[in-house]
């Protein structure tokens, strides 16, 4: 595996153009050092729980827990037939007494509240945490000990902030799709579609080429303060290493994309489609595919009259 290019870019409006235009991901290596959560959490292994009661307001968050046999991944079991977690509704200070709960404990059960709206459960922390390579954009959080979710990939742009603890990424390019292993499409542990190989054992000669993709990997591990950005639809696998973590991250739109279906149901579309039709067919339409809709060798409208362009138009 390679390491991720490493920027030490500083938080400006400028940031968020250079980074979309970046076909790899970057750590952009302490870009939030100076944030006051940041700060908090580098004083014990639960200090950063105490500065986010603090802009508590009640609201319930998400909270997931590995099962014994999950081994810290929240995934789905050895035989494919159930996910390897539970998952339950909690307020954030019921569920921090969970996690005050495990910390003396070796071997505990990997817990996290996931994916919460930092405007909508810790509104106060955007007051003194901000972002202005991002303006307008509302982060989630992430809050938990040692848990490892699977590989997967998100649709909008990414940048995964690391407040509190470790967290190492290891990432794949979209074209290692085949070698990933990616399970259901729809049947998903939180909605994003997962690799089915166990991160922290992968069986080799189930998935053998997995090696493969491993070979082509890159790999961040993240410290307080430091931020990655992750592009669209590239594969990741985020591991949580300490007792208590935090992780802000921010999603945001591929410009031209918002008012459009999303390119998932597209996907999901096709492959119903075309999947009933015969292989010499669906050699066809991949022709198809990449002509019209990849446009990687040839502009397919390009001697069509402007007026005429239709959906072959451009949305740049």
């Amino acid at each position: 595996m390679n390491p991720v290019e490493s920027w030490s870019a500083a938080d400006e409006p400028q940031l968020k153009e250079r980074l979309e235009q970046r076909a790899e991901p970057v750590l952009l290596k302490g870009l939030l050092a100076g944030w006051p959560a940041v700060q908090a959490g580098r004083e014990t292994a639960f200090s950063i729980c105490d500065y986010l009661r603090r802009f508590d307001r009640g609201v319930e968050v998400m909270a997931t827990k590995t099962r014994a046999a999950a081994r810290g991944v929240m995934g789905y079991n050895d035989s494919l037939t159930d996910f390897a977690f539970v998952k339950a509704r909690m307020t954030l200070p019921e569920f921090m007494a969970n996690l005050a709960a495990y910390l003396p404990v070796d071997g505990a059960p990997s817990i996290a509240a996931q994916c919460a709206k930092v405007s909508d459960v810790i509104p106060g922390f955007l007051g003194e945490n901000t972002l202005q390579a991002l303006p307008g954009v509302i982060p989630n959080f992430w809050l938990g000990n040692a848990l490892t979710v699977p590989v997967h990939h998100d649709h909008p742009y990414n940048l995964a902030c690391v407040v509190a603890g470790r967290r190492r990424f290891t990432l794949f390019a979209p074209q290692q799709v085949g070698n990933l292993y990616i399970g259901p499409l729809e049947h998903t542990p939180s909605g994003a579609p997962i690799s089915v190989v166990h991160p922290k054992s992968p069986d080799f000669e189930r998935y053998p080429r997995y090696r493969k993709a491993l070979a082509s990997a890159q790999v961040a591990e993240l410290e307080p303060g430091d931020a990655l950005y992750i592009p669209p639809l590239w594969y990741h696998q985020v591991e949580a290493l300490e007792k208590v973590n935090l992780l802000i991250n921010y999603w945001w739109p591929v410009a031209g994309a918002k008012d459009l279906p999303a390119p998932a149901h597209a996907l999901l579309q096709a492959i119903q489609v075309l999947n009933a039709l015969p292989a010499a067919q669906r050699d066809a339409w991949a022709a198809m595919f990449e002509h019209y809709v990849v446009q990687r060798e040839q502009e397919p409208a390009g001697h069509i009259p402007e007026a005429w362009h239709g959906v072959l138009a451009r949305r740049r």
